[in-house]
């Protein structure tokens, strides 16, 4: 009994001092920089239950040192993201794309997504978007009927005249 409460102390020591913390990793290749993000905080206009949400993020490096992203946590496995791994010069813009799936959710939602990079003092950034999800006003569907309309959904629709659901307002603190 002994032998295994030992060798359970032995594994959890090993685990706490194996595992120093992420940050450290990213201190030790790259020094500290800042990130500026523009609109951090959005609120979208409503949206129709099962659409998608384009939501873009344009940041600037706005320290002396490269920008190096490491990760991207979304509060909500609703939320996919792009490519983010990538470092940015000092004084370069770069951007981050995510896309909410509404389908799953209906009333007010509220998403934070949290930029894990070599950003002083925090090491980490976080933007946060907001939007009413809607029932159709024709017709309620449920998690069937919507997914199967995505499976059909032409890829060419809104592309003419534009998309009225990448419309936001920034609020005033």
């Amino acid at each position: 009994m002994q032998i295994i409460r030992l060798s359970i102390i032995l594994v959890y020591a090993f685990l706490c001092t194996s595992c120093e913390g992420f940050f450290d990793n990213i201190k030790d290749r790259v020094p500290n920089t800042t990130m500026e993000i523009e609109d951090p905080i959005r609120h979208y206009y409503p949206v129709v239950r099962g659409d998608k949400l384009k939501v873009t993020y344009k940041f600037k490096n706005a320290g002396e040192h490269t920008l190096l992203i490491e990760d991207v946590q979304a509060s909500c496995g609703c939320i996919t993201t792009n490519n983010f791994k990538r470092s940015i010069a000092p004084g370069n813009f770069g951007y981050l794309e995510f896309e909410y799936d509404s389908t799953k959710n209906i009333g007010y939602v509220e998403h934070y997504v949290l930029i894990v990079a070599n950003i002083e003092d925090t090491f980490s950034n976080e933007v946060k978007f907001a939007t009413n999800v809607v029932s159709d006003p024709l017709y309620i569907k449920d998690y069937e009927q919507i997914y199967q309309e995505q499976q059909n959904t032409n890829a060419a629709e809104g592309l003419v005249e534009g998309d009225a659901k990448l419309k936001y307002y920034i609020p005033k603190n």
